[in-house]
């Protein structure tokens, strides 16, 4: 009847770096270990790993993508004592 209000649902497209969507991955992976499975968030995290992973296969980068993700887990950082020292050498 009121033909004006009606929305049709897009299949909107969203561009993301490897950075950002790492950085999704890091967080919905650390949900997944910190909640129950049947916390809200741990089943929204569960679907966008599984979103995620359908795109990797879909676009070919999985591999790249799976090589960032040992990379920055892997990644050393330095000690607290040593980022200090920098700071107060260079100031």
């Amino acid at each position: 009847m009121n033909r004006c209000i009606i929305k049709k649902q897009g299949g909107g497209v969203m561009r993301m770096s490897d950075y950002w969507l790492l950085e999704v991955v890091q967080q919905s992976k650390w949900i997944l270990k910190e909640t129950d499975s049947n916390h809200t968030q741990n089943i929204r995290a569960k679907k966008i790993l599984e979103r995620v992973r359908r795109f990797l296969t879909q676009v070919g980068r999985g591999k790249d993508f799976r090589e960032k993700l040992i990379e920055e887990k892997n990644r050393g950082t330095l000690p607290l004592w040593v980022t200090k020292n920098w700071i107060r050498l260079k100031t």
